[in-house]
């Protein structure tokens, strides 16, 4: 990654490549490629992830990531179906037969294949203000507190904003990640939101699982 840093209250970004995604992109919802590379781009770790639209292919990705899946059926906009869902998947009869399952619900086009892991969920939510500055906030999902600061994010309001949560993630890891994508705002002001969620982590790492960023670039 580049070493680039955009402002001394955020960790080095590569800007770059940042750029060159927003160049090709068009206003609306980015793509999950797209908007995984922007979280390479800014240093956000992303659960390894693959999409399989048959079940060769999700044989493949259960032999790739080699141990207990979960299994996520995803729609053409790239959320996750209703229902949709296996976890712990371990042997190679149960793939077949709830992979068959989740393609056969309606509006399903694809099954994310996932390594488990195990952790406290949270998120992370940017929105662009009428005035252009960028309102940052956080939590726990599956509650209701969420805290919310405006861009810039500086180490310590990064560290407040964690301190403020009941949570057991790493929370130098966690405040870290804030920054970053108060960075990647304020890198391409054309991002009119992004939402990373869930990310699940521990006390030694965490993982993005789900991101969705959109951009009003003109087509």
């Amino acid at each position: 990654m580049a070493d680039t840093r955009i402002d001394p209250h955020y960790p080095p970004v590569d800007k770059r490549m940042i750029d060159d995604v927003m160049q090709i992109a068009h206003r609306g919802f980015l793509s999950q490629t797209a908007s995984k590379v922007l979280l390479d781009a800014i240093g956000i770790t992303m659960a390894r992830q693959f999409r399989a639209c048959n079940e060769h292919e999700a044989l493949v990705a259960r032999i790739a990531i080699g141990g207990p899946v979960a299994m996520k059926g995803v729609i053409d906009s790239g959320k996750q179906a209703l229902g949709a869902i296996a976890l712990n998947v371990y042997d190679i009869g149960t793939l077949k037969v709830e992979f068959a399952r989740i393609m056969n619900i309606k509006g399903v086009s694809a099954v994310s294949i996932e390594p488990m892991l195990e952790g406290q969920e949270v998120f992370i939510y940017a929105t662009r203000l009428y005035d252009g500055q960028y309102e940052i906030s956080c939590g726990i999902t599956g509650e209701n507190d969420r805290i919310r600061r405006l861009s810039p994010i500086t180490p310590q309001i990064a560290a407040e904003m964690v301190a403020s949560l009941d949570t057991r993630v790493n929370q130098t890891i966690f405040a870290d990640n804030i920054r970053r994508v108060s960075a990647l705002c304020d890198c391409a002001p054309c991002i009119l939101s992004v939402e990373i969620n869930p990310l699940i982590g521990n006390s030694r790492m965490i993982n993005a699982l789900n991101a969705r960023i959109s951009i009003d670039n003109d087509d």
